[in-house]
This record gives structure tokens, sequence and C-alpha cells, in this order.
């Protein structure tokens, strides 16, 4: 059966389209040049199978065709959504309202609304909010011929990494210097009480604990540049066209048993999904995170799950998982992370699955 849906069109010109749309509107990033080209391929072909716009009396949930703006001028953006929200307000239904991944907790004056952003604290998760995955091409299909590379188990764990982990890898300026600052400050606990700034400070943290560590084998490539910034994607010193870099990303993924994943700007990890979608494992830092579907998956006992305030010990956390899983079920694991991943963490999975968000609201209006 389709999920139905109802939504306001004339409001795309008031901001950034989300991909829910794309199967009845077109793939807006289809730029070719793109290292993503392709991420939506499969959804804009398949989408209208399971998704269905029509009349707000019919629809089972609305939509906010756009991703709510809290970034330029939060109060012009909403003046201007003002209209469609009254209008799905006056029926009584439901609104599924995106906002972006990096996004700290905001306050969204809708009702009925089921929000979805990415960065929230799992500790201040309001009951009618969900985060949900990053999309990006698929990985093996695009640089590993759709092959799954399955891996033995060895004695001694591989960790990779490959990315931006400021100061680690840095020329001094003011970058490394304000990197080492935040790193002095995540070590005093500091940093900590003021989540919004943490940035990347973990990432170097947790890798200087897996460089000291003898019981592991470290596979690092540490970036001296932010991967999206105006740099592009260079790795290290060498310059890097941006497939070379994305192509090499991946190969860091599929040349390790395991993969650290860690917060950057906003409290979430691209790289968790991307390693997932390879077939391995996390190591995953959490940081008061949430997870897509935590309720329907056991993400701790998918990967190595390491607490924040553990995270000086993480080489430890990794051997142990590491020395604890048989043979069988360190390849068994390595399926079942990329059958996760194809049949919830794609746009076609995730999306499929909206309809489970509207029915566990209705729930808990039932029972409120």
């Amino acid at each position: 059966m389709k999920l139905k849906l109802y939504t306001d069109l004339s409001l795309l010109n008031k901001g950034e389209p989300v991909e829910l749309l794309i199967p009845f509107i077109g793939n807006f990033e289809a730029d070719a040049e793109s290292i993503r080209h392709g991420r939506y391929d499969d959804f804009l072909n398949l989408g209208k199978s399971f998704l269905e716009l029509t009349s707000i009396e019919e629809c089972d949930a609305c939509l906010l065709p756009i991703f709510y703006d809290v970034i330029s001028d939060q109060s012009k953006f909403e003046e201007a959504i003002s209209g469609f929200i009254e209008e799905v307000e006056r029926a009584g239904k439901k609104i599924l309202i995106f906002v972006g991944h990096d996004v700290l907790e905001i306050n969204i004056p809708v009702k009925n609304a089921i929000i979805f952003n990415s960065a929230i604290s799992k500790s201040k998760q309001a009951v009618n909010v969900y985060p949900w995955p990053h999309f990006f091409e698929d990985f093996l299909e695009r640089y590993s011929n759709g092959e799954l590379k399955l891996r033995n188990k060895n004695v001694k764990p591989v960790v990779g990494f490959c990315g931006y982990a400021p100061p680690l890898n840095i020329k001094m300026g003011r970058e490394k210097i304000v990197g080492i600052a935040k790193l002095v400050a995540n070590y005093a606990g500091i940093l900590q009480k003021y989540p919004d700034r943490i940035s990347h400070s973990y990432r170097a943290r947790a890798i200087i604990g897996l460089q000291k560590a003898t019981t592991i084998i470290p596979n690092f490539r540490l970036k001296s540049n932010f991967a999206f910034g105006p740099k592009g994607m260079n790795t290290g010193d060498t310059a890097e066209s941006n497939e070379d870099f994305r192509t090499k990303f991946v190969e860091n993924i599929i040349e390790s048993d395991y993969t650290l994943c860690v917060r950057g700007l906003g409290n979430n990890s691209v790289r968790f999904f991307e390693t997932l979608c390879c077939g391995r494992i996390p190591v995953f830092v959490n940081t008061d995170s949430t997870l897509p579907f935590d309720n329907l998956i056991d993400w701790k006992s998918l990967c190595v799950w390491v607490e924040e305030k553990d995270i000086d010990r993480i080489a430890d956390a990794v051997v142990k998982f590491h020395d604890n899983i048989s043979e069988k079920d360190f390849i068994d694991l390595q399926k079942r992370l990329r059958e996760i991943w194809e049949e919830y963490l794609t746009p076609i999975g995730f999306f499929k699955r909206l309809g489970f968000f509207i029915n566990q609201e209705s729930a808990v209006c039932s029972n409120a």
C-alpha cells in the first residue's frame, strides 16, 4: 500500500526542496560532476511505487516540501510557510518536517509535527523528533563492482579512518592552534559543557588513543583540510581530485576491519552510514547520540560501542570486541551490516518506512 502525502509545491521557491519529493519533481542533485552523483537514482525510479501525492483530505500525513530553515532567518521563513502550516493544523493532520543534519535542538512551533533531525542529543530528544540517515552513492556499486569483499578475522584488528581530525596533520597556523585548544579543553572536560563547540576534537582524541595502542593495526589517512571545505577533498599535502579522494576514502573503509566513526561539526557521523554501506564494523563513539530506528535495531550489538567517558580506552574496546567474536560471526556481521544499510538506510529503505514514524506518533497520541 502506498503512503499518501499532501504537500504544497508552490513553496519550493521558499527554500531547499526535501529529497522525499525527488520522484515527483525530478532529481535536483543530478550534477554528473558531483562525487555523490547517482545517490537518488533508484529512489527517482521507484519512489512512486510506494509514495503518492494526494489531497489533504485523503492523505496519511502532510509534508513540508522544503527543509525547515533555521540558519538565515527563522522568523522570516516561518512567515513564508505559515499559510501551509495553518492549513495542515486546521485539518488536524500530522506533518513531516526535515531539518539539516548538523542543526542543533531547535523549537519548531508546529502542531502534530514529526521532525527529522540527525544532530539531536539523545538526552534531549523530544518524542516527535527522530534521527535520519545521511544519503550517498552506493560505494560497493560505484567503487567495488557491486561486490561485498568479506574480510577474514585476523589476530589483530585493523582500524581505519580517512578524514579530518585537527590538530593532527595540520600545519602550524590558526587552524592548528584552535584545534589544539579544543583538544586540550576536551581532555579537561570543559568542552563537554558546550557540545556545539566540540567540533572534531573527539576525532583527534580517539585517533591518539588508537595510535598509542600496540594491540591494533591503525590504517589512518589524516587530512590536512576539511573534506567539504573551500579546498575540496585533498588529503594530507597531496593534491587529489575529488574522485581520487573518494575512491581512496572508500578503499580505506573496505581495507579495514573496523572504521572509526565519531561526530564532527554536528552530533552525527556520516562515516557511520558509509561504513555500514561497505559491510564493515563501525567503532562508534557515543556522544549522547541518536541513530535511526534505534527502537528496532540493537546498534550496540552490531558495532564497537564506545561511550564518551571511555574514549581514552577505545583501543581496549576494539580488542575486546574483536577477541570475543568468532570467525563465522565476524563474517556474518559484515553481511548483516550491509543488509541493514540496504533495508533501512538508503533513500528507498528509509522513505519506505515513513509510515513507521506516522503510526508510532498515532500510538503515542492514543496513549497520552
